[in-house]
């Protein structure tokens, strides 16, 4: 009887050993996470103004290549990002006077947006961007400091984060374009969105 209650003790100790052993094992994992979610946050806390470098940041774009946000131009060509929304008409918008009124041939204009890539469809087809020129990444907005979309961020050739801000409308898109290029003629934006997309193929 002894013997049985001494081997049961013994099983009882080895059980509360493994569990002990299993709780720290998941508290060290969950420490671990916590680390990795709060450090971006910590970069975050400190977001870069105009004249400081911008972040740069690798993302797959909605046709799987990996592209570079940021850091300097490999073609020499500034890089505008445009924060768009899904479903938002003054996204629509944004992204009809920012084809119409963007020098490709200066400019790299990206849109990223956030949510689910058939929410993006209709505009996309719409306006003929690109799959290579959209990501989708609620991260993004966060490290340029981006707040109500359609915003915008300006980056040029070497990196430099010159201009940030809304992009509602006409005027507001070419106070951030006046950094790069002059403004473009008044025309029929869809028109011109068409054609710049072409040539930019």
């Amino acid at each position: 009887m002894l013997i049985a209650s001494l081997s049961l003790l013994w099983i009882i100790v080895i059980l509360l050993v493994v569990a002990v052993v299993a709780l720290t094992r998941q508290v060290r994992l969950a420490q671990s996470h916590l680390q990795l979610r709060s450090a971006p946050l910590a970069i975050r806390s400190a977001p870069v103004g105009p004249g400081g470098v911008a972040p740069v940041i690798s993302m797959p774009t909605l046709a799987g290549d990996m592209l570079t946000v940021g850091g300097v131009s490999a073609d020499g060509r500034a890089q505008l990002l445009l924060f768009i929304g899904p479903g938002c008409p003054a996204s629509r918008t944004a992204v009809r006077n920012v084809l119409a009124r963007t020098d490709r041939a200066r400019l790299r204009l990206l849109f990223l947006g956030e949510g689910r890539a058939e929410d993006y469809g209709d505009m996309l087809r719409q306006h003929r961007i690109r799959a290579t020129d959209m990501i989708l990444n609620m991260g993004i907005g966060a490290d340029y400091s981006i707040g109500e979309r359609p915003a915008a961020a300006l980056i040029d050739a070497q990196g430099r984060l010159l201009a940030r801000g809304p992009a509602a409308t006409r005027e507001q898109i070419d106070a951030l374009l006046a950094h790069v290029q002059r403004p473009v003629a008044e025309t029929d934006g869809d028109d011109v969105a068409a054609q710049l997309v072409t040539s930019a193929a």
